[in-house]
């Protein structure tokens, strides 16, 4: 039975289809399908402590949130207010004044990122028995993140100025290439410079949009377009209209970050067991996909709604977010059940492919986290979305708690004890204390 326009008119709204949504759900998509097929690659080439090795060095360099600082989301809110003035002199002025801001930042950052990545690296392999060789890459990778991160702001300023589609169809391509390269690179046996192939594949991509794609739209933000015009007064000021979010959002980004995203360092730490940190580390790059998936629903939108909310059109906006929210959850919840039980019906294909996964209940237990994790970025997404200032008694108190429950947990019971101390954290103590901020904060700015 065919749907016909009318039916698929209204499942499109129900959705909140776009076609800003759809790049973005189709890289997505891509991501969940590429990665069983990447992991698939590493099983094969790998042994267990080098899959170890890799995902460690993936986490390393995960550390360039602490040099970002939360500060894209609150450019792309800052840029999504800017963008309905655009149309004047004042108004790219004050675009341009951001954009410049934003990039002497990241470009200072980008510096001791590459620095502290590498000593990092070093630290932790140093005094291992590592068959693989690790040290080039991993100065050649801390050096290409670098480098992205130093143009990072542009496409944040793109993405809030109103280039929602462009940017996703860029991350769309940057996912694909960078899997069937990352394949090719793992199939010649090149292993540890997989990371570094698809390191470069995001920077060249980015440096194609902002410095091809919409160089003029750059050039136009520092052009007057009278030649009468020499000089403009922005209005634009970064210490009062920027950095009362940014150390908030920094300090948040900080903790959230230590409480989160060094699991395997957590397991090669506290015991020296590459192989537990390879299977916890494959786990996490299924279950990150399935939240890049349902936050793909918010994140495609985010610009939209800072837009909607610079115009005064708060209704709009606020039934936009929330259609979503309920969709992106609904979307997350589905995957990952279903992914716990494709895990336990593993074991029936006698073909091992378990033994590179956390247990199911560990995976059921982690999954309760990642589902209190999305509705706190649905939370703090609106918030920036109104230029409001993150909840920062709230995430820190909170984000500290986890932070202290998953290594003390991973110190003493391992895997187990790291997603307990996730799920139960988050889902008791964090979700709770910045929910409560969150209504009042919706109370005092309806």
């Amino acid at each position: 039975m065919f749907v016909d326009s009318m039916d698929l008119k209204r499942i499109t709204t129900a959705l909140q289809l776009d076609g800003t949504l759809g790049y973005a759900m189709a890289a997505r998509v891509w991501q969940a399908l590429a990665g069983p097929v990447t992991i698939v690659l590493l099983m094969r080439y790998f042994t267990a402590s080098e899959r170890g090795i890799y995902y460690v060095i993936g986490s390393i360099l995960g550390i360039q949130m602490f040099f970002e600082l939360g500060l894209l989301n609150i450019l792309v809110s800052q840029a999504g207010h800017e963008a309905g003035r655009l149309n004047s002199e004042p108004g790219k002025r004050r675009m341009g004044a951001l954009f410049d801001a934003a990039q002497r930042w990241f470009g200072w950052a980008s510096v001791p990122f590459a620095c502290t990545a590498v000593a990092v690296g070093w630290y932790e392999f140093a005094a291992e028995d590592i068959s693989v060789s690790w040290r080039l890459p991993l100065i050649v990778l801390a050096t290409v993140s670098a480098l992205t991160i130093a143009i990072s702001p542009a496409l944040a300023i793109l993405e809030g100025a109103g280039f929602r589609r462009d940017v996703y169809q860029v991350r769309l391509w940057q996912a694909v290439t960078a899997s069937l390269l990352v394949w090719l690179t793992l199939s010649l046996g090149f292993k540890l410079w997989a990371l570094v192939v698809a390191a470069s594949v995001q920077l060249l991509w980015s440096a194609y949009l902002v410095y091809g794609l919409h160089r003029p739209f750059f050039k136009s933000l520092h052009e007057p377009a009278s030649r009468a015009v020499t000089t403009v007064d922005t209005g634009f000021s970064w210490v009062q209209e920027v950095l009362p979010m940014q150390w908030r959002q920094a300090l948040i980004s900080v903790v959230y970050h230590f409480a989160t995203q060094f699991f395997p360092v957590i397991i090669v730490t506290c015991h020296a067991d590459q192989a537990e940190a390879g299977r916890l580390g494959m786990t996490l790059t299924v279950t990150v996909a399935i939240q890049s998936l349902a936050i793909a629903w918010m994140q495609s939108k985010y610009s939209l709604v800072s837009a909607q909310h610079g115009v005064g059109q708060r209704e709009t906006a606020g039934t936009l977010w929330r259609r979503n929210a309920v969709v992106s959850t609904t979307l997350l919840i589905a995957a990952l059940v279903s992914l716990i039980l494709l895990i336990s019906v593993l074991p029936m294909i006698g073909r091992g492919w378990e033994d590179g996964f956390i247990d199911p209940l560990q995976l059921a237990i982690l999954s309760v986290g990642c589902v209190a994790n999305h509705f706190l970025a649905i939370e703090g997404f609106y918030v920036l979305s109104r230029k409001g200032k993150p909840f920062v008694f709230a995430s820190v108190v909170g984000f500290s708690s986890t932070a202290i429950a998953v290594w003390v947990g991973g110190y003493f019971l391992s895997t187990t004890g790291i997603v307990l101390g996730y799920a139960l954290t988050l889902a008791l103590v964090v979700l709770p204390l910045r929910t409560y901020a969150y209504l009042k904060f919706r109370r005092q700015t309806p």
